[in-house]
């Protein structure tokens, strides 16, 4: 008869990578259990079957009856699972957690230090930023992972930004060899206004959320940070009265006549159709 293993257990033995669990036992068909996942249901096509067959390949060595679902962000549904799952207390033993939301849900996550612990010690240190997200009140309650995690960098065809804007990509950045010092070290986010004001003449405004969707907070977000703008500090404090975030609002009060006016209702797939629909640079 199988030793009974907790799915604590399990958890500590993927952070490991082990093949075996510590305790002996007689293998049989799921022998270490059950464990439930949810991962974020990526926007990619055929994305999600690298994860499933990554995790299904762990269960198959551990002999783990594992069972993985994949959640829309559409409509929030997986920010409503979480908050569903920890009202219930109740659901999947391992959830996607967007980044910011882990925090929220501290005192409601299984602390993590022991797994944490393994993987450092195994990996190296982790990123200040993810840190400062998974660890709250001295405790890992999440586990940084980098599935759906991205640069959100904003894109545009290379012909219409050389022929409104003047910008050579290819130039800039080659496909082989050494960047452009000169072009990519003026490619600051003044030089983004400019180009979007161009492209906006030539009848190719950009494209970029700015509604409450987790694509529009990243990339708005990032602006605010590069010039020094902050809405709330590192301790909670509220800093969104200063010079850096006039500075910012009246970039933003520039660029956002550059863009169609729909762009304060798009979701997380908004920016993705303009780009695709041919209008956009």
């Amino acid at each position: 008869m199988p030793v009974k293993i907790s799915r604590r257990r399990i958890l500590q033995s993927a952070a490991v990578a082990t093949t075996t669990f510590a305790v002996p036992y007689v293998r049989g068909a799921f022998a270490a259990g059950k464990l439930s996942c949810g991962f974020w249901d990526h926007w990619v096509p055929s994305a999600n079957e690298p994860m499933q067959k990554i995790c299904q390949e762990w269960a198959a060595k551990n002999k783990v009856d594992l069972s993985i679902d994949f959640i829309t962000s559409n409509g929030d549904k997986i920010l409503l699972t979480i908050a569903a799952e920890a009202q219930a207390k109740s659901g999947h033993d391992v959830l996607s957690i967007p980044s910011w939301y882990a925090a929220a849900q501290a005192e409601n996550l299984v602390p993590l230090d022991d797994v944490m612990k393994s993987l450092i010690d195994q990996n190296g240190k982790v990123s200040q930023a993810g840190e400062y997200l998974g660890k709250q009140d001295g405790h890992w309650v999440a586990v940084p992972g980098t599935w759906g995690n991205a640069t959100f960098p904003c894109v545009a065809r290379i012909d219409i930004l050389k022929e409104a804007a003047g910008l050579d990509i290819v130039k800039m950045y080659p496909a082989s060899g050494t960047p452009d010092k000169e072009l990519a070290d003026s490619w600051t986010w003044e030089k983004f206004l400019d180009v979007a004001e161009k492209c906006q003449k030539a009848g190719h405004p950009f494209g970029e959320p700015m509604s409450a969707a987790s694509d529009a907070v990243n990339w708005v977000g990032s602006v605010f940070q590069a010039y020094g703008a902050e809405l709330v500090d590192k301790d909670g404090n509220i800093t969104v009265k200063s010079d850096a975030t006039r500075q910012v609002l009246d970039w933003f009060r520039k660029f956002v006549k550059c863009m169609p006016e729909e762009v304060w209702a798009w979701d997380n797939a908004g920016n993705n159709k303009w780009l695709i629909s041919g209008k956009g640079p």
